[in-house]
């Protein structure tokens, strides 16, 4: 039997994944001094907004290339409902449920102007959740975690995901009106 489809859904997973870590950690930098310090901050916001639209488009190939796959014979219904997976329902779910939040956060870079800075702030922080949702189910899910070099890149990734969400939450604790103001006009000036 061939599992070439398979192997392209595992291929596809991995890139989404880094791609949505170093989406990830560019917004989290962003979002913060940093992003004061640099000077094309407009840049980092874009270049942050296309990573998260190219994950998204290798995490749907990751999903439904897998309608070509023979094994399990999967649908669109199994592949896009929670649960309805024959294959590690639970970790799946935790797949679908995080395609779902990406939709919704790089949805609302494109309708922030209607919900509010506020809004979209909030709801950025579910990346946080989106973010522990994909790596949990490509750990659970993956037939590859058992492999060194990919327990190296969920070791690495957490590693500076955790430092990244530590200098932010230290920063939000230190920081000061005028710095949120500065982030929150300079993240207008880029939409």
């Amino acid at each position: 039997m061939d599992h070439e489809f398979w192997y392209l859904s595992r291929a596809a997973g991995f890139t989404a994944y880094l791609l949505l870590f170093v989406s990830t950690v560019v917004g989290m930098a962003t979002s913060s001094r940093l992003a004061a310090r640099l000077k094309r901050g407009n840049m980092a916001f874009d270049l942050h907004r296309f990573l998260s639209l190219l994950a998204l488009a290798f995490s749907l190939f990751h999903t439904y290339v897998l309608l070509g796959d023979a094994y399990f014979n999967f649908s669109v219904w199994r592949l896009s409902v929670p649960f309805a997976s024959p294959y590690e329902p639970f970790a799946t779910a935790l797949g679908v449920a995080s395609l779902y939040a990406t939709v919704l956060i790089i949805g609302s870079f494109y309708v922030r102007r209607f919900i509010g800075y506020r809004t979209w702030r909030t709801l950025h922080y579910a990346t946080f959740v989106m973010y522990l949702g994909v790596a949990l189910h490509g750990i659970t899910a993956g037939t590859d975690t058992v492999q060194p070099w990919a327990r190296l890149i969920y070791a690495g990734t957490a590693a500076v995901f955790c430092a990244m969400a530590a200098y932010r939450i230290h920063e939000a604790g230190g920081g000061t009106q005028r710095d949120t103001r500065r982030g929150r006009i300079s993240l207008d000036r880029a939409a």
